[in-house]
């Protein structure tokens, strides 16, 4: 993504919204000269939950498009407890994308999900 200042506030502010949702995962704007980007920090495993990899993109087909994508893993089979431990860890992610996404549109960006 450019950096601008529009962005720049743009993306600052969905680091404040993934901060306000404490869910563990840290969220961190990166800068490369003339581009920003947001680096996503995995959320450490609990005996409660195990949180998937979020990733941040924000070039779809040549366009400045934010988009998120949770990486789910872990095929094969797996006992109740560590079942219910990746869905609790999804819908963790799930939410903070979608509370991130949210805030995006708000500040103007076009999103994909």
């Amino acid at each position: 993504m450019k950096n601008t200042a529009e962005n720049r506030t743009a993306l600052e502010a969905i680091i404040d919204t993934a901060r306000q949702k404490d869910t563990g995962y840290e969220i961190q704007l990166a800068v490369y000269g003339d581009y920003l980007t947001l680096r996503i920090r995995t959320a450490k495993d609990t005996d409660y939950a195990a949180y998937p990899d979020i990733y941040f993109s924000d070039d779809s087909y040549g366009e400045e498009t934010v988009s998120f994508e949770i990486a789910t893993t872990g095929y094969g089979d797996h006992s109740l407890k560590q079942a219910q431990r990746a869905v609790k860890g999804l819908e963790t992610a799930i939410g903070l994308v979608e509370a991130m996404l949210t805030t995006a549109s708000l500040y103007g960006l076009p999103t994909r999900q």
